[in-house]
């Protein structure tokens, strides 16, 4: 890994036959105390591969879906480049073909799960010369593994409209919809993101939450009522069980946070398009 760039963060989507299943690639140069030490991962259904140098050695890493905020602090500052693959909730199955709840909330070895992959990228990432070309390499070695669909479409159509209602919407009606029981449908979820139908729309209406929260600061009570809560008391309970911090810390530490790239993902097609 010899190159070097001027930007901190360096996000990509990745090609659009991949958009499906992974949501971007970003390469990260960590600074000197660039991450502070209560620097927290908020939940998010979406697994992530890291790819890390720390000058002598390049660890690879499998994250699972989060349900869980993960106290990161200033872990990456000890690295001196991390490649970030950031998955959409079913990329980690369609990658791997395991069980997604044996992932949930844990950090584990590429190399324990998929040495082959873990090998692959370690190569694209020692040998590229520059950003864009260890994108591409990345590309070709993820097309390879997506190239025969192992998701059910039955989660796909679920998942759309779990988004579409920004995670207002019960199990009941979700499973009518796709044809499935509600047992049958929290099976799929469990087994293709690695939580149940209720634990992944209540993430999806909390990262709506947080987008807006990051877009434009409204008063809770109106975000309560445009996310679908009974009460701001509810929305306030809910807020905290996820997060672990009121919805007010969180404002007022904001940089302490990082949350579902989504939204970065989408930002970043629109300029491509």
């Amino acid at each position: 890994m010899y190159f070097h760039c001027d930007s901190d963060f360096n996000a990509s989507p990745p090609h659009a036959l991949l958009k499906k299943y992974v949501l971007y690639y970003n390469v990260v140069f960590p600074k000197q105390n660039m991450f502070a030490e209560h620097y927290t991962l908020m939940p998010n259904a979406c697994g992530t591969l890291s790819i890390a140098y720390n000058g002598n050695d390049v660890l690879t890493e499998l994250w699972g879906a989060s349900a869980t905020p993960n106290l990161l602090g200033g872990e990456p500052n000890q690295y001196l480049v991390i490649l970030l693959i950031q998955l959409s909730p079913y990329g980690l199955y369609q990658l791997t073909n395991f069980h997604q709840a044996e992932f949930t909330d844990k950090r584990i070895s590429l190399k324990d799960v998929d040495k082959e992959l873990s090998t692959l990228l370690c190569q694209a990432f020692e040998t590229a010369n520059n950003i864009t070309e260890l994108f591409c390499m990345c590309d070709r070695i993820l097309y390879r593994r997506m190239e025969n669909n192992v998701v059910s479409n039955a989660l796909f159509v679920a998942t759309n409209t779990i988004m579409d209602s920004h995670g207002q919407i019960f199990v009941t009606e979700l499973a009518r919809k796709v044809g499935y029981s509600d047992r049958q449908l929290n099976r799929l979820f469990l087994m293709q993101i690695g939580m149940n139908v209720k634990g992944y729309t209540r993430l999806t209406r909390f990262n709506y939450v947080l987008k807006h929260m990051h877009q434009s600061p409204c008063f809770f009570s109106t975000l309560a009522q445009q996310a679908g809560y009974f009460d701001q008391s509810h929305f306030d309970k809910d807020f905290r069980a996820i997060s672990g911090v009121s919805p007010k810390t969180y404002l007022e530490k904001m940089s302490d946070f990082y949350y579902d790239g989504t939204e970065l993902f989408n930002t970043i097609s629109q300029k491509e398009d």
